[in-house]
């Protein structure tokens, strides 16, 4: 079945006339309201909730300890960041991956890009100089650029193969041409 079928379906045959006999199942009938139930699952908000405002009671009572206006600069860019470059990037690459990749290639291409991006933005600092002193020069005494280069290249060439591994193995599993 295609997905544009599936599109045009309201609910599923399968699901909906039946009761989710597991408890933690979100009910097809009501989508938006099975997911509050059990109870308990509201239990996990709480240590979240605690360690949000322990933060913000830390923040309101450093005083002058804190730059207020130099976090909030901070707090308020990355989640810029985060919601209108990271995140849309992300997104389309998923959508172009699902695209272009068999099914069995797609967790190895997902981990590859996560850690390759997570790889960048943590040497991002090191490869712009950041903190460069010329009377140091042992505090950056590396091209953290090449480095970083090399080990994104490793990183997506181990993905690579982990891929075809992976299609191959699918490929032989369900017997379709290689």
């Amino acid at each position: 079945m295609s997905l544009a079928d599936e599109a045009g379906r309201a609910t599923d045959p399968r699901a909906a006339d039946r009761v989710p006999a597991d408890p933690y199942a979100s009910d097809p009938r009501r989508p938006a309201t099975s997911a509050l139930t059990p109870w308990w699952r509201w239990l996990f908000l709480l240590p979240g909730l605690a360690a949000v405002l322990y933060g913000v009671r830390g923040l309101l009572t450093a005083g002058g300890r804190v730059p207020l206006d130099s976090w909030l600069t901070w707090f308020i860019g990355s989640a810029l960041l985060s919601d209108l470059v990271i995140a849309p990037l992300w997104i389309g690459l998923g959508w172009l991956s699902a695209r272009l990749l068999p099914r069995a290639a797609r967790p190895a291409a997902v981990v590859g890009a996560a850690v390759s991006g997570v790889l960048a933005l943590v040497a991002l600092p090191f490869v712009l100089g950041k903190g460069y002193d010329p009377a140091n020069p042992s505090f950056l005494p590396r091209d953290y650029g090449q480095t970083l280069l090399v080990l994104v290249v490793v990183v997506l060439a181990a993905s690579a193969v982990w891929a075809a591994v992976a299609v191959l193995r699918d490929r032989r599993r369900t017997g379709s041409p290689a």
